[in-house]
């Protein structure tokens, strides 16, 4: 008796998830024939045994009367199956459907916001924008690179940041903040990109370009959640080479010109401040 209702149960769902995966454009739909095979070998083997267990789990009675056949609904053909033999065949399509979905969003890489800072941050995004356009093969209209302020340790009402300025708004200079670009970079193409900003600090004989600005707003940095402590720093000390001095940011920190320093921070604790939009 056992052994009637498992193998009803085995051709039950052979015959459900069949036309599941027909249904969803998943696999061909079977021949008309071998359909009306398993619907007749589920009912064969039910009719010649008791139930299962629970009265959930016994066919219904219009199901019987219909004739068999692929174009029958899904939902008629999994009564069949017990109740949870059905809820276990729904689970495995969602699994399926996700699988299929989701490989692309497995392989799709994350991006990291990162920030850097040498002088005058107009300059600084320039090169930005040119590595992002020829190096990553971004357009006019998905460059992400954006000016702005860091590394300080405090901001003005409200969570402001401004430029200098005889307004009396919290200028980012007196805050400790310095001048950088920020930008959204592949995770596995960060040390890449940063070779670029540190082969520039490091054929400058003054440290850093720009050294006619002079002060802490102009400081050499670098930016990324973790900061040196984060896995991805192993792609910037790998770009450097040893050629400069990457040292922990502890905010307000001081000007690097005239050295080979870069001051590193974690964005988490010092955050970039986006700049004015003219």
């Amino acid at each position: 008796m056992a052994a009637r209702c498992r193998r009803g149960a085995r051709v039950s769902a052979l015959l459900v998830w069949t036309q599941i995966l027909s249904a969803h454009g998943w696999a061909a739909p079977p021949a008309a024939d071998k359909t009306r095979a398993l619907t007749a070998a589920a009912f064969s083997v039910e009719a010649s045994a008791p139930p299962c267990s629970a009265p959930e789990q016994q066919v219904l009675p219009s199901l019987r009367s219909q004739p068999a056949g692929f174009g029958a609904p899904v939902a008629d053909a999994s009564a069949v199956a017990p109740r949870w033999l059905r809820g276990l065949l729904v689970a495995l399509a969602v699994v399926v459907v996700v699988a299929a979905g989701g490989s692309k969003a497995a392989r799709a890489e994350s991006d990291v916001g990162v920030f850097f800072g040498q002088g005058c941050f107009w300059h600084v995004q320039h090169e930005v924008v040119k590595t992002e356009i020829s190096f990553l093969g971004r357009d006019g209209s998905s460059v992400t690179a954006l000016v702005g302020y860091a590394g300080g340790t405090k901001v003005g009402d409200k969570g402001r940041v401004c430029y200098h300025n005889i307004a009396m708004a919290p200028d980012y200079g007196s805050m400790g903040h310095t001048e950088v670009v920020n930008v959204k970079i592949p995770e596995s193409k960060l040390g890449e990109f940063a070779k670029d900003y540190l082969d520039e600090a490091a054929k400058s004989k003054y440290g850093r370009h720009d050294p006619q600005d002079r002060g802490t707003e102009y400081r050499s940095a670098i930016g990324l959640p973790g900061g040196m402590d984060s896995p991805l720093f192993k792609q910037i000390e790998a770009a450097n080479e040893g050629r400069l001095q990457l040292l922990r940011g502890m905010g307000n920190d001081e000007d690097t010109v005239g050295t080979k320093k870069v001051w590193v921070y974690d964005s988490d604790k010092f955050p970039f401040y986006q700049g004015e939009i003219y």
